[in-house]
């Protein structure tokens, strides 16, 4: 009978109690939540990361093509040269699309990239928005030389007619385009009128430069991420700075207007 004892005694003491049970589960959550977030960041770093490296490599074949060309493709406007630098208004594309996955393929700087179609996507946007370009180029740039003097700025507050002004690290070429404006809705590879940057690496975008940077840049947002508000930077607020000339505007171009920016009037 002792020994029948015994050994109930021991499998009871060895088993968990319910409340023993909860309390481990309620831990676990805990840590749970506590490393989630830290995980989420570093998995948006990473993602930002190698979007960085795509602006880079984009920008990489721009000056590649300059090299041996003197100046850089066109934007969407400049299709008609069939030098849109994304292929979206090429006319071997537009003759026959089903022959290509991407019309990045009829692009004059296809030959300097490879992976394209990582190249080409952000990988925190997912494609979400537009399916072709999540990078994007400021139109009225085509044909650009890439060892132009000139900066650009844009206002510090955009709903402030007076605001002060700030410079870009250099001239802006390649944009990291925001989803809802408005590249979720036009694809044709191009920045202008009231397209923004985007903010979703932690409040910033990366963008590519015409002198072969790229860096992480904050852009002026609104509170609301779904509706246009005053606060928003878009192309329209920026500005060409000619030293001895004066500014202009960059938010539109035309089809003739390829290599402007080198001299600008």
């Amino acid at each position: 009978m002792a020994s029948r004892r015994f050994r109930r005694d021991r499998g009871t003491a060895a088993a968990f109690t319910l409340i023993e049970l909860l309390v481990v589960i309620a831990i676990l959550a805990l840590l749970i939540s506590l490393l989630l977030p830290g995980l989420q960041r570093a998995r948006e770093q990473s993602r930002a990361v190698v979007c960085l490296s795509n602006q880079r490599q984009l920008i990489a074949a721009f000056f590649i093509y300059a090299e041996e060309n003197a100046v850089i493709p066109g934007a969407y406007w400049q299709g008609g040269k069939n030098l849109d630098w994304g292929g979206r208004n090429n006319t071997e594309y537009n003759n026959n699309r089903a022959r290509y996955k991407h019309p990045m393929e009829t692009s004059v700087l296809w030959p300097y990239i490879s992976g394209m179609d990582d190249i080409l996507e952000c990988p925190t946007a997912q494609r979400s928005a537009n399916t072709i370009y999540d990078y994007t180029m400021i139109i009225r740039f085509a044909g650009a030389r890439t060892d132009l003097r000139w900066w650009v700025t844009y206002p510090e507050r955009p709903e402030q007619t007076n605001s002060p002004r700030r410079r870009f690290d250099a001239i802006p070429l390649l944009i990291e385009e925001d989803e809802v404006w408005y590249n979720a809705s036009v694809d044709d590879g191009s920045w202008a009128n009231l397209d923004q940057i985007t903010d979703r690496h932690t409040r910033g975008a990366n963008l590519a430069y015409l002198n072969g940077t790229a860096s992480r840049f904050i852009p002026p947002k609104g509170a609301k991420p779904k509706v246009e508000e005053r606060e928003d930077l878009t192309a329209r607020h920026l500005r060409l700075v000619v030293e001895g000339k004066g500014q202009y505007p960059v938010y539109s171009s035309n089809a003739n207007e390829f290599g402007w920016v080198n001299n600008p009037r």
